[in-house]
């Protein structure tokens, strides 16, 4: 799909598109005085991506679905069914069922409903997803639609007229994310938030964002966005409401009910996985995804917190999502786009500054950790500390590392990967202040990692003579050999004591680097 302008599904909708009918409580055009209005020129010159005339702005109506039928229209979406948590620890298992998600109305209805359920523990997507796994559980019941795999789009209008769920825990989301992830997992080949909210009405919450995500793998994920209040003390639960993203080559813009209100441009967004390239990863096709989240990491840790069960069940109602396109240029969607001048240009996030190896070695640690490496942690359970400390002597400030934990790691990681297959070894100096509860099998080990799955794997190490300074020099082809993709690496240094056998262990480190 990702090279088509839209599916030939499409052609199959059961609405009168070229009358627009919009559903029952929604005037038919209600956008189209935003889009310029239709011009009329004759059927035979209308561009064959197009399934009605172009607007006057040049965008012209290219999917899209008025909900008139008498059920969800599998031609169009599909139900994603999981009780994975969305990554973001939802209380809510996402299922197909029509309890959760209908058509009535002329209107999608998506509703969470507090009812425990079990499903797959893992989303949709994953090579390991078993949809007669029950190891997942919820609290709730939800839907999530999705036209993965039906239809997707790069570049163009994608609008959705609704009325939003209200009440501490509701999150609802109007987004796309890549149907092909060229640039590998989330956020490498990005996200478009088009509309979020969470515990609208709770004390007087009216805000509705939009925002991207991208950057690097976890923890280099970023992402930045705006935030909008309806003119007039109007709240996005009260009422429908029009919201939609304009997408083109290197810009997207927000909009509510017409009015543009945010602008990111390709200088403020970046994939690790090809700083070369300054339009990634928002260059490639999308596809749309409707759902009504309960709880999660957002919702839960604001406004009043957590989720109030009274509230529910809540509804997420849409009248029509409708996908446009610009006649002007399809292939990179300019020359359609509109404002009034008045929104907020965001500028996003830079991306990292590339590590200064061009000498002899690329150093990690001496004395301080040296851009764009920075120290993480890892723990099943407990915490590691970490601080620079003065060691005295030669050393002068080192790295020290405790650990009140017996399952945990310390690494030095960038958000970005780099070609480190030129270096022969990796060298540090390690010190141990203070030994693991059991001294007798005390050992150490090292990794690196090329965005973790890949890996390096374990490298065993003895451990040193308790306050003695030892130098260690790890042959990167032993690490390559093991796994190691050294021409894309993120995390070049980790280092632990052997797993369940760490509590109570103080490191001291310097002088880390590779070496050619």
């Amino acid at each position: 799909m990702s090279s088509k302008l839209f599916h030939a599904s499409l052609l199959s909708l059961s609405i009168g598109l070229v009358a627009c009918g919009g559903g029952s409580s929604g005037g038919a055009n209600d956008n189209d005085a935003d889009l310029g209005g239709p011009v009329d020129p004759p059927a035979s010159d209308r561009p064959e991506q197009c399934l009605e005339d172009p607007m006057n702005s040049g965008y012209c109506l290219v999917w899209a679905d008025e909900f008139s039928g008498d059920g969800i229209d599998s031609a169009n979406w599909s139900h994603e069914v999981n009780c994975w948590g969305g990554g973001n620890n939802e209380a809510q298992c996402y299922v197909d069922d029509a309890e959760n998600a209908w058509v009535a109305d002329d209107m999608l209805h998506i509703k969470a409903i507090r009812q425990d359920a079990v499903g797959p523990s893992r989303v949709d997507d994953d090579p390991a997803y078993d949809p007669n796994d029950t190891s997942g559980s919820g609290s709730y019941t939800s839907a999530r639609l999705r036209t993965k795999g039906l239809a997707d789009w790069k570049y163009g209008r994608f609008e959705m007229r609704a009325k939003l769920p209200q009440g501490q825990g509701s999150w609802p989301a109007f987004w796309m994310l890549p149907t092909e992830g060229v640039y590998g997992g989330w956020p490498l080949s990005g996200e478009i938030d088009i509309v979020e909210a969470v515990n609208l009405k709770v004390g007087g919450e009216d805000k509705v964002h939009g925002t991207l995500h991208y950057g690097g793998s976890w923890p280099g994920n970023k992402y930045s966005g705006e935030s909008y209040q309806i003119p007039g003390g109007l709240n996005p639960a009260d009422d429908f409401h029009t919201y939609a993203v304009e997408w083109e080559e290197g810009e997207v813009r927000w909009y509510v009910d017409g009015d543009h209100y945010a602008t990111q441009t390709s200088e403020g967004w970046y994939t690790t996985a090809d700083l070369e390239n300054p339009l990634a990863p928002f260059d490639q096709s999308f596809h749309l995804i409707l759902n009504l989240a309960v709880g999660g990491n957002w919702p839960a840790n604001v406004n009043d917190t957590g989720i109030d069960e009274s509230v529910f069940p809540q509804e997420f109602v849409i009248d029509y999502v409708r996908v446009y396109q610009c006649s002007e240029d399809f292939a990179t969607g300019k020359g359609c786009g509109m404002t009034d001048g008045d929104f907020v240009l965001n500028p996003g996030i830079q991306p990292p500054a590339a590590p200064d190896g061009d000498g002899d070695e690329l150093v990690i640690f001496d004395g301080e950790a040296k851009a764009p490496y920075s120290w993480f942690t890892w723990t099943a359970s407990g915490d590691i500390g970490y601080a620079t400390v003065d060691a005295g002597g030669d050393y002068g400030d080192v790295a020290e590392v405790t650990y009140n934990t017996n399952q945990g790691i310390g690494f030095f990681q960038s958000d970005a990967t780099y070609d480190l297959s030129a270096y022969t070894y990796v060298e540090f100096d390690l010190r141990v202040t203070a030994e693991p509860a059991d001294p007798g099998t005390a050992s150490l080990t090292f990794r690196a990692d090329c965005v973790y799955p890949c890996s390096s794997g374990d490298y065993p190490l003895d451990m040193p003579a308790l306050n003695e300074w030892t130098h260690f020099q790890i042959p990167v082809m032993d690490l390559t050999n093991a796994g190691l993709n050294a021409a894309s690496v993120n995390t070049p240094f980790i280092i632990s004591p052997g797993w369940d056998n760490q509590l109570g262990a103080v490191l001291q480190l310097d002088n880390i680097r590779w070496v050619k």
